[in-house]
């Protein structure tokens, strides 16, 4: 590109080429079973480029002065950073029907702690009127550099040619094995007019660094020349963990090192109350507010453009805080006045994770030691919703609304993770967001609290947490299965190309010690758990397609979840179970269409079914309150709903008696129920009903006879023979 200056001064002046050389990754993931296969490309660099400037003009001279191009290259090469160099990646999706950025997002990999060790083979620097003995301090960084957290550098040690630093180290966030440790020497000098001179350079990847068992020794090279001085640097790895105990351990107390990381996640916004063509919205987090170690982050703005909805936009943006001690444990200083130390008095909420009982009472003495200061407030997510100018030259709304996740919710939170659609204004505009509160472990400590845990029982949990609708109807549609595989059989028989169908049911988590709850739930919620939902017979088939469907209502989605068991259909025997998967109805209500693989007794079979699920309407909102009666169910296969146990009721067993007294033919042919069960898209799409409407469902399946249990046939009959003799 170039520029040129008119008005009497003619200069022309520009950039020629760019070059940029350096690593770049690309991560396809997640992977679909529909085209195009891959949800979404994510790509960046490594580590930062290296920047080949060539410029055209004026420019051209000013930039063969060393020091200009210096500043050019760094402007450049920070701009990158904050795009395109790790932790920061672009992602395009590819699929935006079952595009989720929270299943996109890559978290880190843990920590590494490095330490410059020692040096040697430095030399008496000859100056013009006398010898200079070195005073030699480091610089080290990971990666791209971080403005919130500039580079480590070591103390001084003057007049020594083998500095040793042994108990100097600072912790950087691992993003990738291959990212980079740059080592920068210099020689203090005094003075202002007196730079530092650099004494050397050297890099190597995180990844050569541990195969040399975390300790390795480089030689350092000034303008691509060896001098013959050597740095050590040794390296430590940790692990992110859901266990928080290193938030408060003196082991992570030191200076330079870190217990901790927060990952805040900012996905997208719904209903922007302004005008389209207006809007220009970003997000502003604040991490801390009004404490001495706040930090702010903001997303990218998003305004009215093809491709892009500006009244609900996609923000997908992720922030890492790298959490030290002294933000966790220092007390504040208002936490000694009466009335902070009556606030902190309060009795905190019983904890929703489902770590095991050890674990409880760690984060039980966890949270007494936090109660000593207002974390609430120090350690505080905040997220605020701005409308800027817009691009037509409107003036900006300003703040739209905020929100904040608190400390104390965080540690609540089961695994400690926050993910919610929150309304934060009053135009009834949303935010959708997930914070996640980690730990760090060492590779012992990581152990240790594996081996504790395999010991302990855990409830089945979905991160896709806070979801605060708990009466939810849905409709489940099972879409296909694959990988059914073909039985052999004995020479001179045919082989078996399995008969698939589904049996779909609904489930509450924790298992049995929650009886007492499922007791409380209204008869179709019960009804809905008891009585298992099976799909069509597809014969001959190992890659079957039902696409039927079946509604569910007054669900939670956050305490309940479906379990598919699959069969092969047998004529003349006990049906064959093929395998059984559970599907998280928070992560199938936000992918919509996921594939899961079957298990059998806990192994995987390469067998997999499909569910999609859409959120329906209640049908009282539908028909202004009031519930039609003649709701049904439909399907068109042998393997309708059938209640396996007859209840000894007097007052159930009329209410399924009566109806096959008073109706002589099936209800399909019926003019009165025939509508009923009419399906525009031909899917079995209903709400389990009253056992009449378990009777009539029986009698559409044309074996009333043979689906029948034996108890109700025995007293059909006892009261048709009561019948004739009283006639």
């Amino acid at each position: 590109s170039q520029a040129t200056m008119s008005r009497g001064i003619k200069m022309t002046f520009g950039v020629k080429s760019i070059k940029l050389s350096g690593r770049m990754h690309i991560l396809l993931s997640p992977l679909t079973t529909e085209l195009p296969i891959i949800e979404a490309v994510q790509y960046g660099f490594t580590n930062p480029p290296e920047v080949q400037l060539e410029f055209t003009g004026v420019v051209k001279s000013l930039a063969s002065l060393g020091f200009v191009q210096t500043q050019l290259v760094s402007i450049i090469q920070d701009s990158l950073a904050s795009m395109l160099v790790l932790p920061q990646r672009m992602v395009m999706p590819l699929d935006l029907g079952s595009y989720d950025y929270f299943d996109t997002y890559q978290p880190p990999m843990g920590m590494v702690r490095l330490t410059v060790a020692f040096g040697r083979g430095f030399t008496v620097l000859q100056k013009m009127f006398l010898k200079d003995i070195p005073d030699v301090y480091c610089k080290l960084t990971l990666g791209a550099r971080n403005p919130c957290r500039p580079a480590f550098q070591t103390t001084t040690k003057y007049d020594d040619l083998e500095p040793c630093w042994k108990d100097e180290h600072c912790d950087f966030i691992l993003y990738d094995m291959d990212q980079k440790v740059y080592l920068d020497v210099f020689d203090e000098d005094k003075g202002p007019l007196d730079p530092d001179d650099e004494l050397g350079k050297a890099e190597i990847s995180v990844r050569d660094l541990f195969r040399k068992d975390g300790e390795v020794e480089l030689e350092l090279e000034l303008d691509g020349v060896r001098t013959g001085c050597f740095v050590t640097v040794t390296a430590e790895l940790f692990h992110l963990s859901k266990q928080l105990q290193s938030l408060t351990s003196a082991k992570y107390k030191g200076k330079n090192e870190l217990c901790g990381l927060a990952t805040i996640i900012v996905t997208r916004a719904f209903d922007i109350p302004i005008p389209k063509e207006d809007a220009a919205t970003h997000v502003k987090v604040v991490y801390g507010e009004g404490t001495e170690h706040e930090q702010t982050f903001y997303t990218g703005t998003v305004t009215d453009y093809p491709g892009y909805d500006a009244l609900n936009p996609m923000f997908d943006c992720a922030f890492q805080v790298p959490l030290t001690w002294a933000m966790h444990n220092e007390r504040s200083s208002s936490s000694s006045s009466p009335k902070n130390s009556e606030t902190n008095s309060e009795p905190r909420r019983a904890s929703s994770s489902s770590s095991p009982s050890p674990l409880k009472s760690s984060l039980r003495s966890l949270s007494m030691r936090f109660s000593k200061v207002d974390t609430s407030k120090r350690n505080g997510i905040t997220f605020i919703l701005i409308d800027a100018n817009g691009a037509n030259g409107t003036t900006g709304h300003g703040e739209l609304g905020r929100t904040t996740v608190t400390h104390d919710q965080l540690l609540d939170a089961y695994e400690h993770t926050v993910t919610e659609t929150r309304v934060i204004g009053d135009g009834g505009v949303k935010l959708e967001f997930r914070v996640i509160l980690s730990g760090i472990q060492s590779e012992t400590e990581k152990l240790r609290w594996a081996a504790l845990e395999n010991k302990q029982s855990t409830v089945f949990r979905s991160l896709y947490g806070g979801m605060h609708e708990n009466n939810v109807n849905f409709r489940i549609t099972a879409l296909r299965g694959r990988g059914f595989l073909i039985r052999k059989r004995r020479i001179g028989k045919k082989d078996d190309v399995p008969d698939v169908y589904c049996s779909i049911r609904l489930e509450y988590m924790g298992g049995d010690h929650h009886h007492d709850n499922r007791r409380r739930k209204d008869r179709k919620q019960q009804q809905q758990q008891k009585f298992p939902w099976k799909t069509s017979t597809i014969k001959d088939d190992t890659m079957p397609q039902w696409n039927e469907s079946r509604e569910f209502t007054d669900v939670d989605p956050n305490m309940h979840f479906l379990r598919v068991d699959a069969f092969d259909s047998n004529k003349g025997g006990k049906d064959d179970l093929l395998g059984s998967v559970e599907f998280s109805l928070e992560k199938l209500m936000r992918k919509r269409i996921l594939e899961m693989e079957l298990l059998d007794e806990g192994t995987l079979t390469s067998s997999y079914i499909t569910l999609q699920c859409v959120q329906v309407a209640s049908m009282e909102k539908e028909a202004g309150g009031a519930v039609p009666n003649n709701v049904g169910y439909h399907n068109n296969d042998d393997h309708a709903l059938i209640e396996d146990d007859i209840s000894d009721d007097e007052d159930e067993e009329e209410d399924v008696v009566a109806p096959l007294r008073r109706n002589t033919s099936p209800p399909s042919s019926h003019p009165a129920k025939k509508k009923n069960f009419n399906d525009d898209d031909n899917h079995s799409i209903g709400s389990i009903g009253s056992r009449s409407s378990i009777s009539r469902r029986m009698f559409k399946a044309g074996k009333l006879g043979k689906s029948l249990p034996k108890k109700l046939g025995k007293r059909l009959s006892l009261r048709k023979s009561s019948k004739r003799s009283k006639e």
